[in-house]
């Protein structure tokens, strides 16, 4: 189910959740390795699931998903540990160590995550029903916590604070941290920022003042979150409601891939300039290459334009199938033919 927001999230996720037997913390000096695939713990509601994940060929990263797939044999990923670093399908695990750490390790026993934790009692690392991976001491101090750590994705009841980001991947199969960023400014305000080559903010618009784009600079806890039934609030005022809302679903708030949030940056930026120039061969002349030097059929280009700009509709159900493409351009150019 798709949900139309301002903030180019993936669409809030639901799925249903089943009963396992399968182990949900991990105590003394013990480890998970790479090379078991049974190697991983599980909420005690069987919802979430954690262990060595594939991001490669031969490259895991130690990760958090959700135990049922959205589609067959895709998985989720709500979170990861070494999304910058995977380690090889051999001899790498993640263990406990008798100081309170936990570590990942690769083949080479290269140390390449760590929660820099101490303790002096005895630790274990559980994973939570609500996603949250959490490494605790036996007196029950909260020693590390996943919740603090977030990747890409915000999950009910985990917070978004001032010193938090959400950070996009780089492509839909490429996990690695991409160039956006979800994080509150020290305005108060909560951004998405883009940190490429030409660091720009890209939402809320940078040419509107903040109370211009309804949000306010007073509140400066700077918190944001989803709750379990589909609202996100954020203390700068900006919040939002799913379609859904109240249907008890599992739910995220996921920070779309580079790729994706790079295709709606330029949609956005051609549909600005058809607002500017109402005239479609003067709109069509602002984003067309300069370097063409107007050596293109602009009876071509505009039918083009009309169908890939169909194709990009904010209503997912308006736009056309393949077929239906190849159908209007064959269309309209024996239209064109015929004048």
């Amino acid at each position: 189910m798709a949900i139309s927001i301002i903030l180019p999230f993936l669409p809030l996720i639901f799925f249903s959740s089943f009963s396992s037997s399968t182990i949900d913390r991990l105590s003394g000096s013990s480890s998970l390795s790479v090379e078991h695939a049974d190697d991983v713990l599980t909420s005690p509601n069987g919802d979430f699931s954690a262990g060595f994940f594939p991001v490669g060929d031969n490259a895991y990263c130690f990760a958090i998903w959700f135990c049922e797939p959205y589609s067959e044999g895709n998985r989720t990923i709500v979170w990861m540990a070494n999304r910058d670093q995977p380690v090889n399908g051999r001899k790498s695990e993640l263990s406990l160590r008798k100081s309170g750490n936990a570590i990942i390790t690769d083949a080479g026993r290269l140390t390449v995550w760590s929660t820099n934790t101490v303790s002096e009692s005895p630790v274990f690392l559980y994973l939570h029903e609500n996603g949250n991976l959490i490494l605790q001491n036996s007196e029950g101090g909260v020693l590390w916590q996943s919740f603090d750590s977030p990747t890409d994705t915000l999950l009910p009841q985990q917070l978004l604070t001032k010193d938090m980001q959400l950070v996009s991947s780089r492509s839909q199969g490429n996990f690695s941290s991409g160039f956006y960023k979800l994080y509150f400014d020290d305005d108060n305000v909560l951004r998405l920022l883009y940190g490429g080559p030409e660091i720009s903010v890209y939402w809320p618009d940078p040419e509107l003042l903040s109370w211009e784009a309804s949000r306010s600079t007073y509140n400066s806890s700077r918190i944001a979150f989803l709750d379990s039934l589909g609202y996100f609030s954020s203390s700068d005022n900006f919040t939002f409601m799913s379609a859904d809302y109240g249907e008890r679903f599992q739910r995220i708030l996921k920070l779309d891939f580079d790729e994706e949030i790079e295709n709606k940056r330029l949609v956005t930026w051609v549909r600005e300039k058809m607002k500017q120039a109402p005239e479609m061969s003067s709109w069509i002349e602002m984003i067309i290459d300069p370097k063409l030097e107007g050596k293109y059929d602009k009876g071509r280009m505009e039918i083009l334009l009309e169908v890939a700009l169909k194709c990009v509709a904010e209503d997912r159900d308006a736009r056309p199938t393949m077929s239906q493409v190849v159908e209007m351009i064959l269309h309209q150019e024996n239209d064109s033919e015929l004048v």
